[in-house]
């Protein structure tokens, strides 16, 4: 474990993570940080042999997947994906093989509703917010993320969405690493309380993003 942690601290990024693990234990406080890109198709995306990538807009997109992996994907979303296409997201995967090998979900503007920390967030109707990336570990480490990532940006751009945003722990650098090689920029942050309460989200206003603490209606906004 100690190993772990010191290859951890010495790697891109471990030392800046190491901060804002400081932050959390003393202020107790989150710290996430804002990445943007433009949505624009990929003509040139490929994926290798038997690395497939599927999008679902409409809950009768699933018929065409297997129970089993809409199954496994549900247990890395807030909600069933049933539920998430209803209320107007989309479910994105990859597959290798059959097997499911990493997914995300896309919350589209101009309201939608970001379940860790509990937000809800304002921004233009061509905006699109992803959330719930993993990569299942049997397939970390092949650049499924990566992959996975720009097959979306590209789909979405066909959706009728213009820019897409996402928030990422500031110490969870692998993410941070993928969205970077993706090509995403940095720019604002949000800071929460361990409970989910937003406190602050600086630089998010100059981006067109109004985010407000989600856990009752009268929660008051949020001012960068």
């Amino acid at each position: 474990m100690l190993k772990e942690r010191l290859e951890f601290l010495s790697g891109p990024g471990g030392l800046r993570a190491a901060v804002y693990f400081g932050l959390k234990l003393l202020a107790r406080m989150e710290a996430f940080h804002i990445v943007r890109t433009n949505a624009q198709q990929d003509k040139l995306l490929t994926l290798p042999p038997s690395w497939r990538y599927v999008s679902f807009y409409t809950p009768e997109a699933l018929a065409g997947v297997s129970a089993t992996i809409i199954e496994q994907a549900a247990g890395q979303c807030a909600s069933s994906p049933r539920q998430l296409l209803e209320r107007g997201g989309s479910l994105h995967l990859l597959l290798i093989s059959d097997s499911l090998a990493a997914q995300l979900i896309i919350m589209h503007g101009p309201d939608c509703r970001i379940d860790s920390p509990p937000l809800q967030l304002n921004m233009n109707e061509t905006d699109a917010f992803l959330g719930y990336l993993y990569t299942w570990p049997a397939f970390r480490r092949r650049g499924a993320a990566r992959r996975l990532i720009a097959a979306t940006v590209s789909s979405l751009s066909t959706h009728n969405v213009r820019r897409i945003f996402a928030h990422v722990r500031a110490t969870n650098v692998p993410s941070l690493a993928a969205f970077a090689r993706a090509g995403w920029k940095t720019g604002g942050m949000l800071l929460c309380t361990l409970n989910g309460d937003l406190l602050l989200a600086p630089g998010a206003a100059r981006a067109g993003l109004n985010f407000r603490s989600g856990r009752s209606r009268s929660s008051r906004n949020i001012e960068p």
